[in-house]
């Protein structure tokens, strides 16, 4: 998913379930973030959210950013409801925490739109002591605080879980429940 943009690698580990805790299969799931400079790539010509992308606000009207795909990705869940992204730790953008967007389909038709997010300690660390994210720094609108515009103080449920593997490499995962019977058709 990187296209060879820059940051810390990270697995994206997520699993879909339904209120009974049981996999959900079969299901698309996209997810897109922004680069360590806090820009988006703009084409979107792969993504159901094609639509409603801000091309110019997102991607800071730079002309490379607006052709690329960098950090947008989508996969069907397995018999297990797992979908498993190689990406980067995202940057950050002035008025949000740092995040990954995410979106569940079934037969075209959307379960659930959001978002997860990082720990605000995590989150520091990684904007100001890895080299790919220290020029900008610590980002400017942390979860504490309640200042973020989406998650306001309400975070806590949408945190990913984390573990620093040995490589240095992370880990982010969490589970996304449907928590209604989906429509088979």
């Amino acid at each position: 998913m990187s296209e060879q943009e820059k940051g810390l690698p990270m697995q994206l580990c997520l699993q879909v379930v339904n209120e009974d805790c049981q996999p959900l299969d079969g299901l698309e799931v996209e997810v897109w973030h922004c680069n360590t400079e806090g820009a988006y790539s703009g084409d979107t010509s792969a993504s159901d959210d094609r639509r409603r992308f801000t091309s110019g606000f997102c991607t800071g009207n730079n002309v490379t950013a607006q052709q690329a795909k960098w950090f947008r990705g989508g996969q069907i869940t397995d018999k297990d409801g797992r979908v498993n992204f190689q990406t980067c730790f995202p940057g950050w953008y002035s008025g949000r925490a740092i995040h990954i967007h995410f979106r569940v389909r079934n037969k075209n038709r959307d379960e659930i739109v959001s978002q997860f997010c990082f720990e605000d300690a995590f989150a520091e660390m990684v904007c100001t002591q890895l080299p790919d994210y220290k020029n900008r720094g610590a980002q400017n609108t942390p979860l504490s605080g309640g200042r973020d515009s989406v998650y306001r103080s309400n975070y806590q449920d949408f945190l990913f879980d984390l573990i620093k593997n040995s490589d240095g490499s992370l880990l982010a995962y969490k589970t996304i429940v449907i928590a209604h019977t989906l429509n088979a058709e």
